[in-house]
């Protein structure tokens, strides 16, 4: 192992969730050292640490961040290229179910397999992938009953197959199982799970693209939320839309609540950028999303992640090293 040594910034969210909705802010303090900059990564939590990995990159090392010492420590590199992912936790291993391969923008290819990384011994894993035909970057993950669920995502890079499937893989049986399609069709998009049910958020069709203009995409967002329920394997569309919709931007759910976070748009008058914007909803309860404090850096492609009642946040196009934080307790 070796010690990250530049200087770093981390920022901390000091408000409660009640008080966040009148006089929330955000503060940044100094910590101990720095870990690299990366975009379309990874962000998880596991046995009080914090695990950054991933990105548009060469393989890189991933980075623990210990809130104890306040340190970014540089572990095992990566198998092989991974972005555009969303990284969850199971006991004491972060799992990359589905990520983009190579570099090749717009042209990049799924990962041939998923991957687990072993935060105790600092190991990766290599596992199998869905079906070929089910294999994409951009989608959403999320854990429930220790099972993973992908859903979403897009097949071809930057180019075509934004889709709505829904897969389920066992890391107990290493068996995959194909479920019912999502309402909507998304890529550059989130999951997370509150009581028993799958939620599918945010995101964009990037398979859309003018005639005359490629990128055309970016406002291509998708502001409707899917929510399948696990007991019954059955879809439905909440009622509240966000607000705003981005791709790549960050959820997490805690006590209750989803949270909407950063991403980039598109609009008609605007170019395409990276966002400050959080959103919140407690989808039992709310009819529709709260706006809560802007993050201090604008950035897409962000990881996030929970823990010990905080929110954190980090990498991302536009947000450089700084880690984010946001509690709620």
């Amino acid at each position: 192992m070796r010690v990250l040594t530049c200087t770093f910034l981390a920022t901390i969210f000091l408000a409660s969730t009640a008080a966040a909705q009148q006089n929330g802010n955000w503060q940044t303090i100094p910590t101990s050292n720095n870990t690299e900059g990366r975009s379309e990564c990874g962000f998880a939590a596991a046995n009080g640490k914090l695990y950054l990995l991933g990105g548009d990159n060469p393989a890189k090392p991933i980075e623990e961040y210990d809130p104890a010492t306040n340190k970014w420590l540089a572990k095992a590199i990566a198998p092989s290229i991974m972005h555009h992912f969303q990284a969850v936790t199971i006991g004491d291993e972060i799992y990359v179910l589905q990520a983009f391969a190579d570099r090749n923008y717009p042209n990049q290819v799924p990962t041939p397999n998923a991957y687990s990384y072993d935060t105790k011994t600092d190991t990766w894993q290599t596992l199998p992938a869905p079906a070929a035909d089910r294999r994409r970057g951009g989608a959403g993950a999320a854990v429930y009953k220790g099972k993973v669920y992908l859903v979403g995502g897009i097949t071809n890079g930057h180019t075509k197959g934004t889709n709505g499937m829904l897969d389920v893989y066992d890391p107990k049986t290493n068996i995959w199982t194909a479920l019912p399609d999502a309402p909507h069709i998304r890529d550059h998009s989130q999951a997370v799970v509150v009581g028993d049910k799958l939620y599918a958020l945010g995101g964009r069709n990037t398979s859309l693209h003018d005639a005359n203009n490629f990128m055309s995409f970016f406002d291509k967002v998708v502001l409707e939320v899917d929510q399948y329920d696990l007991k019954t394997g059955k879809w439905t569309t909440l009622t509240a839309k966000l607000p705003q919709g981005t791709g790549g931007g960050t959820a997490v759910a805690v006590d209750g609540k989803i949270y909407f976070i950063g991403g980039e748009r598109a609009t008609s008058t605007k170019p395409n950028g990276p966002q400050k914007d959080v959103y919140y909803i407690d989808p039992e309860k709310d009819t529709q999303w709260t706006k809560g404090p802007d993050l201090n850096h604008a950035r897409n492609g962000v990881g996030g992640a929970v823990l010990n009642g905080k929110i954190y946040i980090a990498g991302g196009a536009n947000g450089g090293p700084q880690l984010e934080v946001f509690n709620i307790k």
